[in-house]
């Protein structure tokens, strides 16, 4: 894996340079946006008098907030970053760019003149008199690091920026998370993540918490921009992304492959396929899309299944905020129709990794199907501690699937080697959930997944099915309705009209 160093975070902080499989690390705590300082990696030598200057935003009418880096096309070539402008008239959109060195640190990219210059789209934020802009970096080569700003002539830019180069195929790391909010907890996870340095972070739904007040999202951007405009990040959408216009409000503020909230592509050895497991779901109106969302997750986990036995990728992961089976007191899979026919895609197509949040706990499975361990199935990873409050575990663990559970807010961080992955799951408070006041990262749990033989990956390659093969109209009508009722009963219990755990 390449050795770089990453970019500056928030004065007066300082990053510190953390190794894998430490036990107990220290990392500082992430307070504000702002002024940048450097990494430990990058300090100048100690003879060596002030800190020199870094990159700094340049002014204007419409200075751009929230920047954030995706994909919305091939991640070996190409980098998407998305920011935003307050009113309803636009300045411009553009991103500068250059291709460096990896070595380069962000010191020397004050003086850089940018040659490259690509213009993008912007449009509409949900309920909000503000732009999304989007804006697409192009013919990324391999083994170059990208300088970038973004914004416009007059309008204003961001300070030059750096992104890191492409990892190795079969061999990098990706971090994953869900239910964030903007709490102290939210800040301790997301310096954390900063301070492990991945390539790539996932968060499995429940994003900002704005449940309809849309400004919290320019916070819970503004918390995530440190990490967000240097490090790719991709997400899948949760119950709370649903308060939002359905789903709206979420869809205006990221860019990824497609138009829709459930989408699939490749990263390195790794198929991801992103479903939002029906918490869009509002009514029967919507039950079209959910449906049409089933069939083309069957699709394109079946390509994935055929292509992952012609040898083209080691491992398939699905990432989405439910969790299949749960062991938070309270939270049983109540649609649990939607629930088993998930599950069955899942399995017919030797799913090796599911990626959820929604739970604010922290539960690995063993391989698994249909609540049991079972050699061959699929691992769910619960890693709802993202930042929101936690919620109980069950006092006697329901199954055999479950193969360690804690209360915690924290995060997972996935170490692909080629045909193997090794897990590691850090934790940012002590046992008593009170964060770290040292700014630890305390490890609490960690596996190790082998892709599959040969004959498996090929007992798996099977076509997809069609829409009347996966399920019945019948059948169809009780999973829609089952959902409804689950979707309705977390508005419930949150607004404090049903008594119950958290959602």
């Amino acid at each position: 894996m390449t050795d770089r160093k990453f970019p500056p975070l928030p004065d007066p902080l300082r990053r510190t340079v953390l190794r894998a499989g430490a036990g107990a690390i220290a990392l500082p705590l992430l307070h504000a946006c702002g002024t940048s300082a450097p990494p430990d990696g990058a300090l100048p030598p100690d003879d060596v008098g002030d800190t020199p200057p870094l990159p700094q935003p340049t002014p204007g009418t419409h200075p751009p907030r929230g920047a954030h880096v995706s994909f919305v096309d091939d991640p070996t070539s190409t980098r998407t970053v998305t920011w935003f402008t307050d009113g309803s008239d636009s300045a411009g959109t553009y991103v500068e760019y250059s291709f460096v060195d990896a070595e380069t640190t962000e010191y020397e990219l004050v003086d850089l003149a940018l040659d490259q210059r690509e213009e993008g789209n912007s449009s509409e934020v949900f309920e909000v008199e503000a732009l999304t802009h989007a804006a697409t970096i192009t013919g990324v080569p391999e083994g170059k690091a990208i300088a970038y700003r973004v914004g416009s002539d007059g309008g204003g830019w961001t300070a030059t920026r750096l992104l890191p180069p492409n990892p190795e195929r079969d061999r990098f790391r990706f971090c994953h998370y869900g239910d964030q909010s903007s709490s102290e907890a939210a800040v301790a996870v997301t310096n954390g993540v900063i301070s492990r340095n991945p390539d790539l972070l996932w968060i499995a739904g429940d994003l900002s918490y704005a449940n309809g007040d849309q400004p919290v999202w320019d916070t819970w951007f503004d918390m995530l921009e440190p990490l967000a405009s240097r490090i790719p990040v991709m997400t899948s959408p949760g119950n709370h992304e649903a308060k939002d216009g359905g789903g709206a409000g979420y869809l205006s503020r990221v860019s990824q492959p497609g138009q829709s909230a459930y989408y699939g592509f490749d990263y390195g050895n790794i198929h991801f396929s992103v479903s939002t497991a029906g918490c869009l779901l509002e009514g029967v109106a919507s039950a079209v899309e959910l449906l049409a969302e089933l069939v083309q997750l069957e699709a394109d986990l079946a390509q994935a299944a055929l292509r992952r036995a012609l040898g083209e990728i080691d491992f398939i992961a699905v990432v989405q905020h439910y969790t299949i089976w749960t062991n938070e007191d309270g939270r049983d899979p109540f649609n649990l129709s939607l629930v088993l026919l998930q599950e069955h895609i899942l399995l017919r197509y030797g799913v090796d990794l599911l990626l959820v949040g929604h739970d604010h706990i922290y539960e690995r499975s063993h391989p698994m199907a249909y609540g049991r361990a079972v050699d061959g199935g699929y691992v769910q990873i619960t890693q709802g501690g993202g930042g929101q409050s936690l919620y109980d575990l069950l006092e006697t663990p329901r199954g055999n699937w479950s193969a360690h559970n804690q209360l915690c807010h924290g995060f997972t961080e996935y170490e692909v080697d080629g045909p193997t992955i090794r897990g590691t799951t850090y934790t940012v408070e002590d046992a008593d959930i009170v964060l770290f006041d040292d700014g630890r990262l305390e490890v609490i749990d960690s596996f190790e997944l082998t892709a599959r033989s040969a004959a498996e990956r090929a007992k798996f390659a099977k076509p997809a099915r069609k829409r009347s093969e996966i399920v019945s109209e019948a059948d169809w009508a009780d999973i829609v309705r089952h959902t409804l009722v689950r979707n309705q009963l977390h508005d419930a219990i949150e607004t404090g009209s049903v008594v119950g755990a958290g959602m």
